[in-house]
């Protein structure tokens, strides 16, 4: 298949001034060119043309944090007591949910038995439609640590790094840790520190042997600092960044990768079922929720490098709606330029999951994954929830809203 779209503007995810008339020359699934209309190669100019005019394109969104088999309108704690099956399906709608809206991939960080990994099988073999997929198959906690209720409950280095190769051997891309407390676990203090780092390294380790990565649910200070120290590639949450942790983020080239939306449910789509949850969140996303625009504002400061997630499905408040849509509504709250926000939901997701040779920008060689919004997002960063179309290695896969 071979096409150009024409008469668009273009946000190439580079960080690149937009090209307001601009051609994308599309050939087998990838980038053959993308600039100037007027710059045309000759032998792009003779195929078949699709009109963009008065639209813009963006690369495919990218969420770097959010969990695909947890709907986000039940709590995890209640979801796991329901049959594998039920699971399955509903994951299946999710992925179609989040693929319209721009999403193109994804990275998994905490699913339920496989079955992220077995969803990815489908939607790579064309069974079901989808969002490209990382995963990182069970996270791994500490014995009753956060999370504990869909993990690899691990003690020790020893232990540490056999279910790390655990989840390799699954088919993980990412080996996800919990070095703090969280939310989602009743009871569980935010900041306090769980995982030590001796325990995370051996995992960590083991994870770089095998030429994946490492990624840590982080909140307390004190938890970032021992997730940085054992070698992670990314902090996930990363709520109390302090001088210290980012000076040494920066250092070792550690991502940050903030997830705002799930700190500020829509309190106008809570279904009654997560009231109570609801009213035991609250408070305690309140104070994520200064702490983490604190943390945003200090990364950025520091130069440390910053992807993005929605944390989608992550509690009860947190569904699968315009996920990355809102996390770079809520950067743009923070301070963010909305062509920062767009690198970073793009360009910066992409290495975060070390894609970025094949997804993320807009350039030649790259797989053709891109949406056409109706509006252009650097006037309102609202807009790109002005989906027209999506693309994903070059075929349409939403058309005006409706997943083909």
């Amino acid at each position: 298949m071979e096409y150009v779209v024409t008469g668009a503007r273009l946000i190439d995810g580079t960080g690149a001034a937009a090209i307001t008339d601009a051609a994308l020359h599309v050939r087998d699934g990838k980038i053959a060119w993308a600039g100037a209309a007027s710059a045309l190669p000759d032998d792009a100019k003779g195929v078949q043309k699709i009109d963009a005019a008065g639209k813009t394109i963006i690369p495919g969104l990218i969420d770097a944090h959010l969990h695909i088999c947890w709907n986000g309108r039940e709590s995890v704690l209640e979801l796991v007591k329901r049959e594998r099956d039920l699971i399955v399906l509903e994951s299946v709608n999710i992925a179609k949910r989040i693929l319209a809206t721009g999403t193109t991939t994804v990275r998994d960080v905490g699913g339920h038995n496989y079955v992220e990994m077995h969803l990815r099988q489908a939607i790579n073999a064309g069974h079901v439609p989808g969002p490209r997929m990382r995963v990182s198959g069970k996270v791994l906690c500490m014995t009753g640590g956060h999370g504990y209720f869909i993990a690899r409950e691990a003690d020790g280095p020893d232990e540490m790094r056999k279910a790390a190769r655990e989840q390799i051997k699954m088919g993980a891309d990412t080996i996800k840790m919990m070095a703090t407390g969280g939310a989602a676990t009743p009871g569980q203090d935010v900041m306090a520190s769980q995982l030590t780092v001796e325990e995370m390294k051996a995992a960590v380790d083991a994870a770089h042997a095998m030429g994946r990565t490492a990624a840590a649910h982080c909140h307390g200070t004190g938890g970032i600092k021992n997730s940085i120290l054992a070698g992670m590639d990314s902090i996930e949450h990363g709520t109390f960044l302090d001088e210290e942790t980012a000076d040494m983020m920066v250092e070792r080239g550690t991502a940050f990768v903030p997830t705002i939306g799930v700190a500020n449910p829509d309190l106008n789509d809570i279904p009654d079922n997560a009231q109570s949850e609801l009213k035991r969140l609250q408070p305690i996303l309140a104070n994520v929720n200064v702490a983490m625009r604190k943390s945003v504002e200090l990364a950025r400061r520091k130069g440390v490098f910053i992807g993005s997630g929605s944390d989608a499905g992550g509690n009860p408040l947190s569904p699968h709606k315009y996920n990355m849509a809102r996390e770079m509504e809520f950067l743009v709250e923070f301070g963010v330029p909305e062509m920062e926000a767009l690198v970073i939901a793009t360009r910066n997701n992409a290495k975060v999951l070390r894609w970025d040779k094949e997804l993320g920008t807009l350039e030649a060689g790259k797989f053709a994954d891109f949406v056409i919004l109706d509006a252009n997002p650097l006037e309102n960063i609202s807009n790109v929830r002005k989906v027209s179309s999506v693309y994903k290695g070059g075929q349409k896969v939403v058309d005006q809203g409706i997943v083909l």
